[in-house]
């Protein structure tokens, strides 16, 4: 019987702008290549989770024509969906903790063929993150999801869960990394133990570089440099939560306090707008979000265009834990770091891994801010000088 190819992404929220935003290049591209490609809404499969379904009106114009959002409400619902199926399902979203152990078992049984795609170009985080004794009592919930882990990997191991059988991974060192631990060195000696989790690894470049190397190349407008592009992160974020609890409207309110008044600052120390960059899951408080901004300074204004779209006309950008800073090293932008206590201990240490890879100045938005134009020139100078380093690395 001949089976049809089928590629799926799984989403839990439905969330379009989310899918759109992050991966609009890669969505058009595979619609090229396949008739069909669906986005499936596992969420129903998960242990302790309410029941949901895709909202009815999603703006489908997000996203293009040959993709199709399927609910699946039962287990029976997605192995009928998978009949005469040849699944391909991306799970990138999807946990390795006990939540989803039913949706692995699933994926088992219908013999789908998982594929991870780690291209972000980001800086890693640990699989088991470091938890202080502080915070050990508001951090259990992170600490038990990161122990299912190693579960899962054992489920993997005794072929009870898929494998993953191909990782396209951007990174170079993480490839050293994967192609150097215990189980792919075991498997090397003794080939008959097929226990290695990724299967194949794809070098590949990164989604950042592929899309604004694309722009660059075909864009024929000079860089105007009409704005300084400040990249929204939203101090709040689940990993947080996780591993250091509840964080008050009083730390977001005075953290947002330091941010307007920085913002104003380097506006009018450079005579440019600020244009704000929103972060994907911003992008539905848009409208409050832009009132917010407006109200503070008409110095600054809120875009709900995404980061890499932005970018080229910017003079200077502005950052302190996103991703998305990465498409301004490859456009080897001028960079300067904002820092604020208020983040806290864990998106410090991913703004301080940020901060010592890129080399950039870096302001303190919780302090008084006093910059000398001259001395930040200099360091821009030597912080892009270091960017093709950055680069080669992936």
């Amino acid at each position: 019987m001949h089976l049809e190819k089928s590629l799926c992404f799984v989403n839990f929220d439905g969330d379009l702008n989310r899918i759109s935003r992050n991966n609009k290049e890669l969505n058009n591209q595979l619609s090229k290549n396949f008739k069909k490609i669906y986005i499936l809404n596992l969420n129903n499969l998960r242990y302790f989770y309410g029941k949901n379904n895709y909202p009815a009106k999603n703006d489908l114009k997000l996203i293009p024509k040959n993709f199709e959002m399927v609910n699946i409400k039962t287990s029976d619902d997605f192995i009928k969906f998978s009949k005469n199926k040849k699944l391909f399902i991306v799970i990138n979203g999807i946990s390795k903790s006990i939540i989803d152990f039913k949706i692995f078992y699933l994926f088992k049984k219908v013999k789908a063929r998982l594929i991870m795609l780690s291209i972000t170009g980001q800086y890693g985080t640990k699989i088991f993150t470091d938890i202080k004794l502080k915070n050990i009592f508001v951090a259990h919930k992170h600490v038990l999801i990161k122990s299912f882990y190693y579960i899962w990997r054992i489920l993997t191991i005794l072929n009870i869960f898929p494998k993953i059988h191909i990782l396209f991974e951007s990174s170079a060192e993480n490839i050293k990394i994967f192609n150097n631990g215990i189980s792919r060195k075991f498997e090397n000696y003794f080939p008959v133990f097929k226990i290695s989790l990724y299967r194949k690894i794809i070098h590949t470049n990164s989604k950042v570089f592929d899309t604004v190397h694309n722009k660059l190349t075909n864009s024929r407008k000079k860089n105007n440099n009409k704005y300084i592009l400040y990249i929204d992160s939203p101090i709040v974020s689940e990993g947080r939560i996780q591993r250091e609890g509840y964080v008050g409207p009083d730390i977001k309110k005075k953290y947002y306090k330091n941010l307007f008044s920085a913002l104003n600052y380097l506006s009018i120390i450079f005579k440019k707008k600020i244009i704000v960059s929103l972060h994907p899951s911003s992008i539905k408080s848009f409208g409050k979000i832009k009132k917010s901004f407006k109200e503070k300074s008409k110095n600054i204004l809120v875009s709900k265009k995404r980061t890499a779209d932005l970018l080229q006309d910017s003079s200077i950008v502005l950052f302190s834990i996103s991703s998305a800073i990465l498409s301004a090293v490859i456009m080897k932008k001028k960079i300067i770091a904002l820092k604020s206590k208020y983040f806290g201990e864990y998106n410090l240490k991913i703004y301080e891994k940020n901060v010592r890879g890129l080399k950039c100045p870096v302001i303190d938005i919780d302090s008084k801010i006093e910059i000398s134009k001259k001395e930040l020139e200099k360091e821009f100078i030597k912080s892009i000088s270091s960017f093709n380093n950055l680069i080669k690395k992936d």
